[in-house]
């Protein structure tokens, strides 16, 4: 799937299509917590953060379009998994992660960010 396809989607949706896709055919035909991807999913991409800031902040084609409003967050969308290309291991996880980034808002994941030395 691609990023379009996931931008109408609820970010316990995202959270549980990604953690669907990291669990893989661990979770086998009816898991016994239903919730238990949303969670993983949640709790990877938390995990994820400071690998995320390091890879878009200061990323010079995502400074001319980030912004704030709704219409600038779906640009930012489509704009980060290009830049995450494969970040998760596929372009999947990279669009699902692009989303969820869009949401908290480039600005917001990035301000405080300092550059690795």
């Amino acid at each position: 799937m691609s990023v379009g396809e996931y931008l109408n989607k609820t970010e316990d949706e995202l959270h549980a299509l990604l953690g669907a896709s990291l669990l893989g055919d661990t979770l086998g035909a009816a898991p016994s917590d239903p919730d238990l991807p949303r969670r993983f999913g949640q709790e990877w991409f938390n995990g994820q953060l400071d690998a995320l800031r390091s890879r878009i902040c200061g990323h010079e084609r995502l400074k001319a379009v980030a912004g704030t409003s709704p219409s600038d967050r779906v640009i930012d969308a489509y704009a980060l998994s290009d830049i995450l290309g494969n970040f998760g291991g596929d372009p999947t996880k990279a669009a699902l992660v692009a989303v969820l980034v869009a949401r908290i808002g480039v600005g917001a994941l990035c301000s405080g960010h300092r550059p690795l030395p």
